[in-house]
Protein backbone atom coordinates (compact mmCIF):
# COMPACT_ATOMS: atom_id res chain seq x y z
CA UNK A 1 0.00 0.00 0.00
CA UNK A 2 1.16 3.50 -0.31
CA UNK A 3 0.26 7.53 -0.03
CA UNK A 4 1.35 10.28 -1.01
CA UNK A 5 2.94 13.05 0.15
CA UNK A 6 4.64 15.17 -1.79
CA UNK A 7 6.75 11.29 -2.69
CA UNK A 8 4.99 8.33 -2.54
CA UNK A 9 6.00 6.11 1.16
CA UNK A 10 5.28 2.68 -0.30
CA UNK A 11 5.42 -0.53 2.20
CA UNK A 12 5.43 -4.30 0.42
CA UNK A 13 2.38 -6.12 2.78
CA UNK A 14 1.36 -9.50 3.24
CA UNK A 15 -2.67 -10.23 4.58
CA UNK A 16 -4.33 -12.90 5.51
CA UNK A 17 -7.41 -14.55 4.11
CA UNK A 18 -10.06 -12.81 4.60
CA UNK A 19 -12.91 -14.50 2.67
CA UNK A 20 -13.11 -18.25 1.35
CA UNK A 21 -11.35 -19.23 -1.49
CA UNK A 22 -14.97 -21.28 -2.84
CA UNK A 23 -16.22 -18.19 -3.62
CA UNK A 24 -13.69 -16.58 -5.44
CA UNK A 25 -13.06 -20.06 -7.47
CA UNK A 26 -17.45 -19.68 -8.54
CA UNK A 27 -17.82 -21.51 -12.20
CA UNK A 28 -18.92 -17.59 -13.10
CA UNK A 29 -15.44 -16.28 -12.12
CA UNK A 30 -13.28 -18.14 -14.65
CA UNK A 31 -11.62 -15.77 -17.07
CA UNK A 32 -13.70 -15.78 -20.31
CA UNK A 33 -11.59 -15.79 -23.92
CA UNK A 34 -9.50 -12.29 -24.25
CA UNK A 35 -10.06 -11.29 -20.58
CA UNK A 36 -7.24 -10.94 -18.68
CA UNK A 37 -7.46 -10.88 -14.89
CA UNK A 38 -5.09 -8.62 -12.94
CA UNK A 39 -5.19 -9.34 -8.69
CA UNK A 40 -4.58 -6.37 -6.62
CA UNK A 41 -4.49 -5.88 -3.20
CA UNK A 42 -6.98 -2.85 -3.27
CA UNK A 43 -9.46 -1.66 -5.91
CA UNK A 44 -9.16 2.07 -6.80
CA UNK A 45 -9.81 4.70 -3.85
CA UNK A 46 -10.75 7.00 -6.62
CA UNK A 47 -10.40 7.77 -10.21
CA UNK A 48 -9.76 11.49 -10.38
CA UNK A 49 -6.06 11.70 -11.00
CA UNK A 50 -5.31 14.72 -8.69
CA UNK A 51 -6.68 13.10 -5.90
CA UNK A 52 -4.57 9.88 -5.95
CA UNK A 53 -2.56 9.21 -3.27
CA UNK A 54 -2.79 5.16 -3.71
CA UNK A 55 -1.07 2.59 -5.68
CA UNK A 56 -4.08 1.12 -6.96
CA UNK A 57 -5.88 4.17 -7.90
CA UNK A 58 -2.77 5.18 -10.12
CA UNK A 59 -2.98 1.73 -11.09
CA UNK A 60 -6.46 2.05 -12.18
CA UNK A 61 -6.18 5.91 -14.05
CA UNK A 62 -2.60 4.79 -16.04
CA UNK A 63 -5.01 2.68 -17.94
CA UNK A 64 -8.03 4.53 -18.12
CA UNK A 65 -6.51 7.74 -18.67
CA UNK A 66 -3.12 9.19 -21.11
CA UNK A 67 -1.57 12.47 -20.36
CA UNK A 68 1.25 14.57 -22.76
CA UNK A 69 3.44 12.41 -22.70
CA UNK A 70 4.20 8.78 -20.74
CA UNK A 71 7.42 6.65 -20.13
CA UNK A 72 8.56 3.95 -21.42
CA UNK A 73 9.54 0.43 -19.69
CA UNK A 74 13.20 1.86 -19.74
CA UNK A 75 11.83 5.11 -18.59
CA UNK A 76 12.62 6.99 -21.56
CA UNK A 77 9.95 10.04 -22.34
CA UNK A 78 7.68 9.15 -24.85
CA UNK A 79 4.70 11.42 -26.57
CA UNK A 80 1.39 9.92 -25.53
CA UNK A 81 -1.39 12.68 -26.27
CA UNK A 82 1.26 14.75 -27.79
CA UNK A 83 2.90 13.77 -30.96
CA UNK A 84 5.79 16.03 -30.44
CA UNK A 85 6.80 18.97 -28.24
CA UNK A 86 9.53 21.44 -27.82
CA UNK A 87 11.48 23.35 -25.17
CA UNK A 88 12.27 27.04 -25.44
CA UNK A 89 15.77 28.19 -25.69
CA UNK A 90 15.67 29.49 -21.85
CA UNK A 91 14.03 26.12 -20.70
CA UNK A 92 10.72 28.00 -19.36
CA UNK A 93 8.39 27.74 -22.44
CA UNK A 94 7.17 23.77 -23.27
CA UNK A 95 5.21 23.80 -26.60
CA UNK A 96 3.01 20.60 -27.49
CA UNK A 97 1.58 19.27 -30.48
CA UNK A 98 -1.54 16.97 -29.71
CA UNK A 99 -1.89 14.07 -31.87
CA UNK A 100 -4.49 14.45 -34.48
CA UNK A 101 -6.37 10.63 -33.87
CA UNK A 102 -6.19 11.68 -30.34
CA UNK A 103 -9.87 10.54 -28.96
CA UNK A 104 -11.74 9.94 -25.50
CA UNK A 105 -13.60 6.97 -25.26
CA UNK A 106 -16.85 8.72 -26.21
CA UNK A 107 -14.99 9.64 -29.60
CA UNK A 108 -14.93 13.05 -29.05
CA UNK A 109 -11.46 14.26 -30.06
CA UNK A 110 -8.48 15.26 -27.74
CA UNK A 111 -8.25 19.35 -28.06
CA UNK A 112 -5.87 21.92 -26.18
CA UNK A 113 -8.58 23.05 -24.17
CA UNK A 114 -9.04 19.56 -22.47
CA UNK A 115 -5.12 19.85 -21.34
CA UNK A 116 -5.52 23.04 -20.24
CA UNK A 117 -8.51 22.10 -18.26
CA UNK A 118 -6.87 19.07 -16.77
CA UNK A 119 -3.59 21.03 -15.53
CA UNK A 120 -5.63 23.81 -13.95
CA UNK A 121 -7.31 21.32 -11.92
CA UNK A 122 -3.79 19.66 -10.89
CA UNK A 123 -3.07 23.39 -9.50
CA UNK A 124 -6.47 23.82 -7.38
CA UNK A 125 -6.12 24.13 -3.90
CA UNK A 126 -8.17 20.33 -3.55
CA UNK A 127 -5.47 18.68 -5.37
CA UNK A 128 -3.29 16.71 -3.60
CA UNK A 129 -0.40 16.93 -6.16
CA UNK A 130 -0.23 20.74 -6.79
CA UNK A 131 3.08 20.94 -5.80
CA UNK A 132 4.47 19.20 -8.27
CA UNK A 133 2.53 21.97 -11.10
CA UNK A 134 3.21 25.08 -8.90
CA UNK A 135 6.55 25.63 -11.03
CA UNK A 136 3.74 26.92 -14.26
CA UNK A 137 4.25 30.52 -14.19
CA UNK A 138 1.05 32.05 -12.11
CA UNK A 139 0.38 29.08 -10.18
CA UNK A 140 -0.06 31.14 -7.08
CA UNK A 141 -1.99 33.94 -8.82
CA UNK A 142 -5.15 35.15 -10.97
CA UNK A 143 -6.37 32.41 -13.23
CA UNK A 144 -6.01 35.18 -16.05
CA UNK A 145 -2.15 35.21 -15.12
CA UNK A 146 -1.65 31.51 -15.61
CA UNK A 147 0.86 30.18 -17.75
CA UNK A 148 -1.17 27.34 -19.60
CA UNK A 149 -2.99 28.03 -22.86
CA UNK A 150 -4.45 26.63 -25.82
CA UNK A 151 -2.63 28.11 -29.25
CA UNK A 152 -5.31 26.33 -31.06
CA UNK A 153 -6.90 23.10 -30.98
CA UNK A 154 -3.67 20.99 -31.28
CA UNK A 155 -1.43 22.95 -29.33
CA UNK A 156 -0.74 23.62 -25.98
CA UNK A 157 1.24 25.95 -24.39
CA UNK A 158 2.88 25.75 -20.80
CA UNK A 159 5.05 28.58 -19.58
CA UNK A 160 7.17 28.12 -15.92
CA UNK A 161 7.99 30.22 -13.85
CA UNK A 162 11.47 29.31 -14.28
CA UNK A 163 13.56 26.22 -15.91
CA UNK A 164 12.56 23.34 -14.33
CA UNK A 165 14.22 20.11 -16.44
CA UNK A 166 12.15 17.39 -14.14
CA UNK A 167 8.50 18.94 -15.36
CA UNK A 168 8.59 17.03 -18.21
CA UNK A 169 8.54 13.80 -16.36
CA UNK A 170 5.99 15.13 -14.25
CA UNK A 171 3.52 15.32 -17.43
CA UNK A 172 4.83 11.83 -17.99
CA UNK A 173 3.17 10.70 -14.39
CA UNK A 174 0.35 9.11 -13.23
CA UNK A 175 -1.47 12.12 -12.35
CA UNK A 176 -1.07 14.58 -15.55
CA UNK A 177 -4.01 12.67 -16.78
CA UNK A 178 -6.00 14.68 -19.82
CA UNK A 179 -9.73 14.63 -19.47
CA UNK A 180 -12.51 15.68 -21.48
CA UNK A 181 -13.23 19.84 -20.23
CA UNK A 182 -17.10 19.17 -21.63
CA UNK A 183 -18.03 16.55 -19.23
CA UNK A 184 -15.16 16.96 -16.37
CA UNK A 185 -17.12 19.19 -13.81
CA UNK A 186 -20.67 17.19 -13.92
CA UNK A 187 -21.44 15.67 -11.21
CA UNK A 188 -20.95 11.86 -10.81
CA UNK A 189 -18.32 12.43 -13.61
CA UNK A 190 -15.72 10.01 -11.72
CA UNK A 191 -18.31 7.42 -11.10
CA UNK A 192 -17.89 6.66 -14.59
CA UNK A 193 -14.97 8.38 -16.27
CA UNK A 194 -14.03 9.23 -19.13
CA UNK A 195 -10.34 9.25 -20.62
CA UNK A 196 -8.07 8.78 -23.26
CA UNK A 197 -6.28 5.34 -22.76
CA UNK A 198 -6.11 1.94 -23.88
CA UNK A 199 -9.09 0.64 -21.86
CA UNK A 200 -12.71 2.40 -20.62
CA UNK A 201 -14.36 2.26 -17.85
CA UNK A 202 -17.32 -0.15 -17.51
CA UNK A 203 -18.05 -0.83 -14.05
CA UNK A 204 -17.29 -1.42 -10.64
CA UNK A 205 -19.01 -4.08 -8.75
CA UNK A 206 -18.97 -5.93 -5.67
CA UNK A 207 -20.63 -9.45 -6.33
CA UNK A 208 -19.10 -12.17 -6.98
CA UNK A 209 -16.19 -10.57 -6.74
CA UNK A 210 -14.78 -6.88 -6.25
CA UNK A 211 -13.82 -6.30 -9.91
CA UNK A 212 -13.31 -2.82 -11.64
CA UNK A 213 -13.93 -4.29 -15.21
CA UNK A 214 -12.31 -1.66 -18.20
CA UNK A 215 -13.23 -2.77 -22.12
CA UNK A 216 -10.75 -2.42 -25.19
CA UNK A 217 -11.23 1.34 -26.51
CA UNK A 218 -11.21 0.59 -30.23
CA UNK A 219 -10.54 4.25 -30.86
CA UNK A 220 -7.40 4.40 -29.18
CA UNK A 221 -4.67 5.84 -31.18
CA UNK A 222 -1.43 3.50 -30.45
CA UNK A 223 -4.11 0.69 -32.08
CA UNK A 224 -6.98 -1.13 -30.07
CA UNK A 225 -5.67 -3.51 -27.22
CA UNK A 226 -5.13 -6.86 -27.89
CA UNK A 227 -6.88 -7.58 -24.46
CA UNK A 228 -10.88 -7.57 -25.25
CA UNK A 229 -11.10 -6.72 -21.41
CA UNK A 230 -9.20 -6.23 -17.86
CA UNK A 231 -10.34 -6.56 -15.18
CA UNK A 232 -8.71 -5.28 -11.77
CA UNK A 233 -9.93 -7.94 -8.94
CA UNK A 234 -9.49 -7.11 -5.10
CA UNK A 235 -7.45 -9.93 -3.28
CA UNK A 236 -5.92 -10.58 -0.43
CA UNK A 237 -2.38 -11.68 -0.92
CA UNK A 238 -3.02 -15.36 -0.37
CA UNK A 239 -6.16 -15.11 -2.12
CA UNK A 240 -4.15 -14.32 -5.14
CA UNK A 241 -1.79 -16.49 -4.81
CA UNK A 242 -4.17 -19.23 -4.54
CA UNK A 243 -6.56 -18.01 -7.85
CA UNK A 244 -2.78 -17.99 -9.87
CA UNK A 245 -2.38 -21.55 -9.33
CA UNK A 246 -5.39 -22.49 -9.80
CA UNK A 247 -6.05 -20.45 -13.46
CA UNK A 248 -8.82 -17.67 -11.85
CA UNK A 249 -6.05 -14.58 -12.55
CA UNK A 250 -3.31 -13.76 -15.10
CA UNK A 251 -1.26 -11.72 -13.31
CA UNK A 252 0.13 -11.13 -9.82
CA UNK A 253 1.99 -8.37 -10.75
CA UNK A 254 0.46 -5.72 -7.81
CA UNK A 255 2.71 -7.59 -5.39
CA UNK A 256 6.43 -7.81 -6.02
CA UNK A 257 7.28 -11.49 -4.40
CA UNK A 258 10.60 -12.78 -3.17
CA UNK A 259 12.12 -14.92 -6.05
CA UNK A 260 11.51 -18.33 -3.71
CA UNK A 261 7.61 -18.04 -3.75
CA UNK A 262 6.22 -21.12 -4.70
CA UNK A 263 3.45 -19.46 -6.91
CA UNK A 264 6.37 -19.79 -9.62
CA UNK A 265 6.23 -23.05 -10.24
CA UNK A 266 2.93 -22.73 -11.79
CA UNK A 267 3.81 -19.38 -14.07
CA UNK A 268 6.27 -17.35 -15.50
CA UNK A 269 8.17 -15.19 -13.27
CA UNK A 270 9.56 -11.63 -14.89
CA UNK A 271 12.25 -9.95 -12.68
CA UNK A 272 12.94 -6.37 -12.56
CA UNK A 273 14.36 -3.47 -10.32
CA UNK A 274 12.15 -1.18 -9.02
CA UNK A 275 13.13 2.40 -8.79
CA UNK A 276 12.88 2.93 -4.53
CA UNK A 277 14.62 2.56 -1.55
CA UNK A 278 13.90 0.59 1.82
CA UNK A 279 15.22 3.14 4.44
CA UNK A 280 14.86 4.33 8.34
CA UNK A 281 14.13 7.83 8.22
CA UNK A 282 15.58 9.10 11.25
CA UNK A 283 14.16 12.54 12.72
CA UNK A 284 16.54 15.28 13.60
CA UNK A 285 14.12 17.20 15.72
CA UNK A 286 14.02 14.18 18.05
CA UNK A 287 16.36 13.71 20.88
CA UNK A 288 19.09 11.70 20.81
CA UNK A 289 18.90 12.04 16.97
CA UNK A 290 19.50 16.00 17.08
CA UNK A 291 22.91 14.89 17.21
CA UNK A 292 24.74 14.10 13.68
CA UNK A 293 27.54 12.06 15.61
CA UNK A 294 24.50 9.98 16.93
CA UNK A 295 22.66 9.81 13.24
CA UNK A 296 26.06 8.53 12.10
CA UNK A 297 26.67 6.18 14.71
CA UNK A 298 23.29 4.72 14.62
CA UNK A 299 23.93 3.89 10.59
CA UNK A 300 26.75 2.76 11.30
CA UNK A 301 25.97 0.27 13.87
CA UNK A 302 22.58 -0.92 12.05
CA UNK A 303 23.09 -4.19 10.17
CA UNK A 304 21.22 -3.28 7.16
CA UNK A 305 22.83 -5.49 5.00
CA UNK A 306 22.28 -8.39 7.59
CA UNK A 307 18.68 -7.30 7.13
CA UNK A 308 18.43 -7.20 3.25
CA UNK A 309 20.13 -10.63 3.25
CA UNK A 310 17.51 -12.09 6.21
CA UNK A 311 14.43 -10.48 4.63
CA UNK A 312 14.96 -9.82 1.06
CA UNK A 313 17.72 -11.54 0.06
CA UNK A 314 16.90 -10.62 -3.57
CA UNK A 315 17.35 -6.71 -3.12
CA UNK A 316 20.14 -4.77 -4.28
CA UNK A 317 22.15 -3.58 -1.14
CA UNK A 318 21.75 -0.15 -0.74
CA UNK A 319 24.39 1.96 -0.87
CA UNK A 320 23.16 5.17 -1.30
CA UNK A 321 19.81 6.89 -1.13
CA UNK A 322 18.99 7.07 -4.87
CA UNK A 323 18.21 4.10 -6.29
CA UNK A 324 19.09 2.45 -9.61
CA UNK A 325 18.98 3.97 -12.78
CA UNK A 326 19.13 7.60 -11.46
CA UNK A 327 21.81 10.12 -10.82
CA UNK A 328 23.39 10.37 -8.23
CA UNK A 329 23.07 6.46 -8.22
CA UNK A 330 25.91 4.94 -5.65
CA UNK A 331 27.25 1.16 -7.28
CA UNK A 332 29.58 0.27 -4.20
CA UNK A 333 29.89 1.02 -1.26
CA UNK A 334 31.91 3.31 0.67
CA UNK A 335 35.00 3.03 2.72
CA UNK A 336 33.30 3.48 6.39
CA UNK A 337 35.29 4.15 9.99
CA UNK A 338 34.17 3.57 12.74
CA UNK A 339 32.41 6.64 14.26
CA UNK A 340 33.34 8.14 17.52
CA UNK A 341 31.53 8.02 20.39
CA UNK A 342 29.37 5.68 22.37
CA UNK A 343 25.85 5.09 22.14
CA UNK A 344 22.76 7.71 24.28
CA UNK A 345 21.12 5.79 27.55
CA UNK A 346 18.25 7.56 25.98
CA UNK A 347 15.45 5.15 24.75
CA UNK A 348 15.24 4.74 21.07
CA UNK A 349 11.65 3.72 19.74
CA UNK A 350 12.07 2.64 16.44
CA UNK A 351 8.41 1.85 14.22
CA UNK A 352 8.02 -0.07 11.57
CA UNK A 353 4.40 -1.36 10.04
CA UNK A 354 2.45 -3.84 11.69
CA UNK A 355 0.91 -5.13 8.68
CA UNK A 356 4.47 -6.76 7.37
CA UNK A 357 4.39 -10.30 6.67
CA UNK A 358 7.27 -10.56 8.53
CA UNK A 359 7.29 -7.67 10.84
CA UNK A 360 7.70 -9.99 14.28
CA UNK A 361 11.23 -10.99 12.76
CA UNK A 362 12.45 -8.10 11.84
CA UNK A 363 11.33 -6.66 15.07
CA UNK A 364 13.58 -9.37 17.04
CA UNK A 365 16.31 -9.20 14.44
CA UNK A 366 16.74 -5.03 14.55
CA UNK A 367 16.11 -5.12 18.46
CA UNK A 368 18.67 -8.23 18.48
CA UNK A 369 21.63 -6.24 16.75
CA UNK A 370 21.09 -2.62 18.56
CA UNK A 371 20.99 -4.04 22.12
CA UNK A 372 24.12 -5.79 21.24
CA UNK A 373 25.66 -2.34 20.16
CA UNK A 374 24.88 -1.06 23.34
CA UNK A 375 21.49 0.65 22.13
CA UNK A 376 18.67 1.18 24.15
CA UNK A 377 16.43 0.22 21.78
CA UNK A 378 12.93 -1.12 21.30
CA UNK A 379 11.18 -1.99 17.80
CA UNK A 380 7.62 -1.12 17.73
CA UNK A 381 5.38 -2.66 14.83
CA UNK A 382 2.51 -0.06 14.51
CA UNK A 383 -0.42 0.03 12.34
CA UNK A 384 0.09 1.33 8.81
CA UNK A 385 -2.09 4.31 9.50
CA UNK A 386 -0.44 4.68 13.14
CA UNK A 387 2.57 5.05 11.88
CA UNK A 388 1.55 7.99 9.10
CA UNK A 389 -0.22 10.00 11.61
CA UNK A 390 3.68 10.35 13.31
CA UNK A 391 5.62 11.18 10.01
CA UNK A 392 3.27 14.01 9.66
CA UNK A 393 3.36 14.80 13.11
CA UNK A 394 7.45 14.21 13.39
CA UNK A 395 6.55 12.58 16.19
CA UNK A 396 8.88 9.26 15.48
CA UNK A 397 12.28 9.04 16.67
CA UNK A 398 13.21 6.63 13.91
CA UNK A 399 10.68 4.52 11.03
CA UNK A 400 10.78 2.27 8.24
CA UNK A 401 9.21 2.86 5.46
CA UNK A 402 10.16 2.88 1.44
CA UNK A 403 11.01 5.76 -0.44
CA UNK A 404 9.16 5.33 -3.53
CA UNK A 405 10.32 7.50 -7.18
CA UNK A 406 6.71 8.91 -9.15
CA UNK A 407 9.36 10.29 -11.51
CA UNK A 408 12.65 9.70 -12.90
CA UNK A 409 14.87 11.95 -11.38
CA UNK A 410 16.70 12.60 -8.11
CA UNK A 411 15.20 15.79 -7.12
CA UNK A 412 12.53 14.36 -6.66
CA UNK A 413 13.79 12.27 -4.07
CA UNK A 414 15.92 14.85 -3.04
CA UNK A 415 13.34 17.62 -2.67
CA UNK A 416 12.11 15.48 0.71
CA UNK A 417 15.34 17.14 2.58
CA UNK A 418 14.40 20.48 1.48
CA UNK A 419 13.99 22.83 4.50
CA UNK A 420 10.77 24.21 3.48
CA UNK A 421 8.99 21.31 2.39
CA UNK A 422 6.23 20.34 4.92
CA UNK A 423 6.91 16.80 3.98
CA UNK A 424 10.93 16.72 4.51
CA UNK A 425 10.19 13.93 7.50
CA UNK A 426 14.15 14.19 8.71
CA UNK A 427 13.49 17.56 9.95
CA UNK A 428 16.57 18.30 8.26
CA UNK A 429 17.67 22.33 7.57
CA UNK A 430 20.76 22.97 5.34
CA UNK A 431 20.95 26.36 3.62
CA UNK A 432 23.66 24.61 1.66
CA UNK A 433 21.17 21.80 0.43
CA UNK A 434 18.79 23.98 -0.14
CA UNK A 435 21.25 26.38 -2.09
CA UNK A 436 22.26 23.08 -4.54
CA UNK A 437 18.81 22.20 -4.96
CA UNK A 438 17.16 25.66 -5.64
CA UNK A 439 20.35 25.84 -8.58
CA UNK A 440 19.65 22.15 -9.72
CA UNK A 441 16.17 23.22 -10.68
CA UNK A 442 16.80 25.64 -12.81
CA UNK A 443 20.30 24.31 -14.74
CA UNK A 444 19.55 22.89 -18.30
CA UNK A 445 23.09 21.91 -18.50
CA UNK A 446 22.83 18.09 -17.28
CA UNK A 447 26.71 17.58 -16.50
CA UNK A 448 26.12 21.00 -14.41
CA UNK A 449 22.95 19.70 -12.80
CA UNK A 450 24.03 16.15 -11.87
CA UNK A 451 27.57 17.64 -10.28
CA UNK A 452 24.70 20.13 -8.26
CA UNK A 453 22.68 16.61 -7.45
CA UNK A 454 25.96 14.76 -6.13
CA UNK A 455 26.34 17.93 -3.98
CA UNK A 456 23.32 17.36 -2.65
CA UNK A 457 23.54 13.82 -2.47
CA UNK A 458 26.85 13.98 -0.16
CA UNK A 459 25.28 16.72 2.42
CA UNK A 460 22.06 14.73 2.75
CA UNK A 461 24.62 11.53 3.46
CA UNK A 462 26.55 14.01 5.62
CA UNK A 463 23.56 14.70 7.47
CA UNK A 464 23.03 10.79 8.82
CA UNK A 465 19.53 10.85 8.56
CA UNK A 466 18.31 7.70 6.78
CA UNK A 467 19.75 4.04 7.07
CA UNK A 468 19.74 3.15 3.35
CA UNK A 469 18.37 -0.50 3.27
CA UNK A 470 18.61 -2.14 0.29
CA UNK A 471 16.74 -1.04 -3.33
CA UNK A 472 13.77 -3.92 -4.17
CA UNK A 473 13.61 -5.72 -6.92
CA UNK A 474 10.23 -6.81 -8.21
CA UNK A 475 9.67 -10.85 -8.75
CA UNK A 476 6.29 -10.52 -11.26
CA UNK A 477 4.30 -13.75 -11.52
CA UNK A 478 2.53 -13.79 -15.02
CA UNK A 479 0.49 -16.85 -16.34
CA UNK A 480 2.09 -18.98 -18.67
CA UNK A 481 -0.16 -18.10 -21.39
CA UNK A 482 0.33 -13.80 -21.39
CA UNK A 483 2.28 -12.96 -23.55
CA UNK A 484 3.55 -9.32 -24.14
CA UNK A 485 4.14 -8.19 -20.60
CA UNK A 486 6.95 -5.61 -19.75
CA UNK A 487 7.73 -4.34 -16.27
CA UNK A 488 8.75 -0.94 -15.57
CA UNK A 489 11.42 0.08 -13.17
CA UNK A 490 8.42 2.81 -11.98
CA UNK A 491 6.79 -0.52 -10.25
CA UNK A 492 3.02 -1.79 -11.18
CA UNK A 493 1.42 1.30 -11.77
CA UNK A 494 3.48 2.05 -14.78
CA UNK A 495 3.34 -1.48 -16.65
CA UNK A 496 1.63 -0.96 -20.47
CA UNK A 497 -1.14 -3.80 -20.93
CA UNK A 498 -1.69 -2.35 -24.49
CA UNK A 499 0.42 -4.68 -26.17
CA UNK A 500 -0.03 -8.32 -23.88
CA UNK A 501 -2.14 -10.93 -24.97
CA UNK A 502 -3.19 -14.49 -24.16
CA UNK A 503 -2.62 -17.38 -25.77
CA UNK A 504 -5.32 -19.48 -27.18
CA UNK A 505 -5.06 -22.35 -24.58
CA UNK A 506 -6.02 -20.03 -21.62
CA UNK A 507 -9.06 -18.53 -23.15
CA UNK A 508 -7.11 -15.86 -25.62
CA UNK A 509 -7.47 -14.24 -29.20
CA UNK A 510 -10.26 -11.61 -29.90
Amino acid sequence: MSRLLGYRLAVLISIGVTASFAALAAPSLAPERGVYVKAVYSLPLTLDPIRMNDTASLVAGNLIYDGLLGFSSTLKLEGALAESWSISPDGKVLTFRLRPNAKFHDGSPVIGEDAVASLKRALAPSSQVRKYYDCIEGADGPEAKLGLRALDARTVEIRLKQAFPPFLSVLAGATAKILPKAKLEKPGFFDRPIGSGAFRFKEKRTSPAKDLILERFEGYYLGAPKLSRLVLRELTEAEATKAAETGLVHDLANWPLTGENPVFKSGQKVTSPVAATWIIGLNSLAKPFTSVATRKLFRHDLDAEGFRAKFYPDAFPAYGYVPPGLSGAVAQAAAASQPAGKPPKEKIRLVIPKELSQSSEMRAFLESNLRAKGWNADVVPMDWEELMKGYVAKSHQAFLVSMNVDYPDAEFLLRNFESSNPDNFSGLKNPALDSALREARTQQDRRKREALYATALELVNDSAVTVNLFHPRANYWISKCVRGFEPNILADVYISYQSVSLTEDCGGGK
